[in-house]
């Protein structure tokens, strides 16, 4: 695969109900960048994206030539559950630029892992399996999660591969999205996972 197209998603929220809601305002005042602004931040610096991001970024680049996809990154601090509008405006929008890119060949998916809706208990899952239904069963899922998130059996069926920071205070975020990057390189040169409950 000569310059294979990666998707490039996240949703980023340390969620629990008793802090206050976690509205738009709240994702557009920290990270809220749709497809042009994920686009404008790879041409740049790249300061501007998650440091996760980055690393996956900059060892894609260190291993060949790819195409990112930009889709949407959405990140708060730490709080309340997101609004569940907000939500599932932000899980249709991901679907939109998903179904309009004209095809994948991988998704690498920036998440927390312990995000709330007001009306869901595992947001992260629904970004999961909507980014599955989008591309198929053949397409590698890739992503990357703090250590506190809360792996669910939807987004173990839905990924192929979580990648967990290792340290805290999180500062190995660049590292575990260069790490990503080199299982999605190995899964595209046919490499295939499984997962095994005990």
């Amino acid at each position: 695969m000569s310059a294979p197209r990666i998707a490039i998603l996240g949703f980023v929220l340390e969620a629990n109900r008793n802090a206050p809601v976690s509205d738009r305002e709240i994702f557009e005042e920290t990270l809220y960048l749709d497809g042009d602004g994920i686009a404008a931040e790879l041409a740049g610096d790249q300061k501007g994206l998650p440091s996760a991001v980055q690393g996956f970024c900059g060892e894609m680049d260190a291993r060949g030539a790819w195409t990112p996809v930009p889709i949407l990154l959405a990140e708060a601090p730490p709080g309340g559950p997101a609004d569940h509008a907000f939500f599932t405006n932000m899980i249709e929008t991901m679907r939109a630029g998903l179904d309009q890119s004209g095809g994948v060949d991988g998704v690498f998916i920036c998440e927390h892992g312990a995000g709330l809706s007001t009306e869901w208990d595992d947001a992260d899952g629904a970004v999961f399996a909507m980014a599955r239904e989008c591309v198929g069963p053949d397409v590698p899922i890739v992503a990357t999660l703090d250590l506190h998130g809360h792996v669910t059996p939807r987004m173990n069926d839905s990924a192929d591969v979580m990648v967990a920071y290792l340290t805290n205070p999180h500062v190995d975020g660049a590292d575990r999205g260069r790490e990503g990057a080199g299982i999605m390189r190995d899964m595209l040169a046919g490499m295939r996972t499984c997962s095994i409950l005990i």
